[in-house]
């Protein structure tokens, strides 16, 4: 009986902790907000991912979160966009630039040591522009951090932060709080 209460009391835990990497990151406006009559001229969305200078940034790595903000733009809000990355030329298509200015990896041995020791980081600037006139529309500083430790933090990775990273910048688009 008292190794069946450990491993049910263990799966919680792994649930509950499970969470944490990609739960959401935080954003803010930067600058002035874009108002909602503004934000509805926009039908189509153009979403780039891509590293500022000295920030190493693979091609897969820009590409799967470009996917997952377009997944959760979609699951957010699945009728704000009639496209999101389709080939137009559109008036009515709103750029999305997410511009990473800070991407580490940070340390596995770190985190299982000491928390907090070995954090990884995702910051980033999101500017929305007019496709065609290239105006900037409004700008986000999104950021996500993950810095637990023990055996958590050690089997967490950069992926698994990307998601709660991502989650981020899908509602600095869409304009939520």
């Amino acid at each position: 009986m008292n190794t069946k209460h450990t491993f049910i009391t263990l799966v919680l835990a792994a649930a509950i902790l499970s969470g944490c990497a990609n739960t959401g990151g935080s954003h803010q406006v930067v600058g002035t907000p874009m108002s909602s009559s503004q934000a509805a001229k926009y039908s189509e969305l153009q979403i780039t991912v891509q590293p500022n200078t000295g920030i190493t940034l693979g091609k897969d790595d820009a590409d799967r979160m470009t996917k997952q903000i377009a997944e959760n733009i979609k699951t957010e809000n699945p009728n704000r966009f009639n496209s999101i990355n389709a080939a137009t030329t559109s008036p009515k298509t709103m750029k999305a630039s997410v511009m990473i200015k800070n991407y580490e990896e940070g340390s596995a041995l770190g985190r299982a040591l000491i928390a907090g020791a070995g954090q990884m980081h995702i910051d980033a600037d999101v500017i929305l522009s007019d496709a065609i006139s290239n105006e900037k529309l409004a700008q986000h500083e999104v950021t996500k951090t993950f810095a637990w430790g023990g055996i958590y933090g050690s089997v967490t990775n950069i992926k698994d932060v990307e998601v709660g990273f991502c989650k981020a910048v899908a509602e600095s688009i869409l304009g939520k709080e």
